[in-house]
């Protein structure tokens, strides 16, 4: 697995924030109102939207992010493109 550098892990927490932000305007406010519609457990939701973090005295990563696959799924549950996913101003920053 290669290293996370500052900028992957802010780019793979814009991913995240993005994920939250279509789950709740697809899905609702909880998490459980998105895992009922579109029939995807809560704790694969929640992984999603986690964010990579480094711990500032070891350096070590915690989350890993999530792949373009995945991506591309939460994509087709909410019937959006990838190109949609990322055509947003979070990632024009």
């Amino acid at each position: 697995m290669s290293k996370f550098t500052e900028e992957n892990i802010i780019f793979a927490n814009k991913i995240a924030d993005r994920v939250k932000s279509l789950r709740i305007k697809y899905g609702g406010k909880r998490q459980s109102d998105f895992v009922k519609k579109y029939n995807v457990e809560k704790q694969e939701i929640s992984r999603w939207e986690s964010h990579v973090k480094r711990n500032e005295k070891t350096g070590n990563i915690t989350g890993r992010g999530i792949t373009i696959y995945t991506i591309n799924k939460f994509c087709n549950l909410i019937n959006i493109s990838l190109k949609e996913f990322f055509d947003d101003d979070l990632f024009r920053k």
